[in-house]
């Protein structure tokens, strides 16, 4: 995951575009930070970039000392992502409620990830008795969490918050088979958007992503790029989803060197408990 949303965002006019067309950003940090809401500032002359290329000066080992606000990312107690051990996972009732709607979308192509990213109001999910408001998702290839030590191809992430500022995030796993409709309706933008460039899609409702999972898993944890903030509850669905080799390869086409493959390595739980609960079946929404 997960870009951190720390910064006041710059929100910019919609009505200055028009629907479908693309708008090169010139600011790259801006492009960044609108995307990611703030949640990591790797532009030059600020911190050393990072990537996910193991032994090289900025690999995932050495986040940590790119920047003193990033020392969390190998210091850190509750660090994601994580395996998740089936078995040794707690039963707990379940304490999460969706409610997505409806409302105006833009696909940036930022830094390091390619974001789904909803500027106004598009809903929700309520987790503990606390509301949190769908701001973006995107996704990392491979998966960032594990199951039971078994890596996928993908994996999808859902990033929410409350008024409070705290963030929860719904993952879920990708394996390669028949295509993901959510990715096959953004397709032709996804072709059209290029570096640091945003493309208006109108409506969208995250009800249209195919999340949903009878058993979930959870625990506390954090950002999954610097700096690696911590507190973040994820919530990872049990079911995997398929996504087709054509779409994963479109989507690192679109990531810069470094980036192709954009998963932090697993890590220590460090004592943590993960908890295992059930939601009702969903209807699958059908994309028309």
């Amino acid at each position: 995951m997960l870009f951190g949303l720390f910064q006041t965002e710059l929100r910019h006019d919609h009505g200055s575009r028009l629907l479908g067309t693309s708008t090169n950003v010139d600011n790259s940090r801006k492009a960044l930070n609108r995307s990611l809401k703030g949640m990591q500032a790797v532009t030059k002359g600020e911190y050393e970039p990072f990537n996910y290329i193991d032994g090289t000066p900025g690999g995932p080992k050495k986040w940590g000392s790119l920047s003193p606000d990033w020392k969390i990312c190998p210091e850190g107690k509750f660090q994601s992502p994580i395996n998740i051990d089936v078995l040794g996972a707690h039963d707990t009732p379940s304490d999460l409620k969706r409610a997505y709607k409806d409302a105006l979308a833009e696909l940036v192509n930022g830094y390091n990830n390619i974001v789904v990213e909803w500027p106004g109001d598009a809903g929700g999910i309520e987790v503990n008795g606390s509301t949190y408001k769908l701001i973006q998702c995107h996704w990392h290839t491979p998966s960032e969490h594990t199951i039971n030590g078994k890596k996928f191809d993908a994996e999808l992430h859902l990033v929410h918050e409350n008024d409070m500022g705290q963030k929860a995030v719904i993952g879920t796993l990708q394996t390669v088979g028949e295509p993901d409709p959510f990715i096959a309706s953004l397709t032709e933008k996804l072709k059209m958007v290029g570096e640091n460039e945003e493309i208006d899609l109108g409506n969208i409702s995250a009800s249209s992503i195919r999340y949903g999972s009878k058993k979930n898993y959870r625990y506390s944890g954090s950002f999954t790029t610097p700096p690696c903030k911590e507190g973040v509850i994820w919530t990872i669905a049990d079911k995997v989803r398929s996504v087709s080799q054509d779409q994963i390869k479109l989507i690192k086409e679109l990531h810069r060197r470094g980036f192709q493959e954009n998963a932090r390595p697993v890590q220590s739980l460090r004592g943590r408990q993960v908890w295992k609960f059930e939601l009702p079946e969903e209807k699958e929404y059908t994309h028309s």
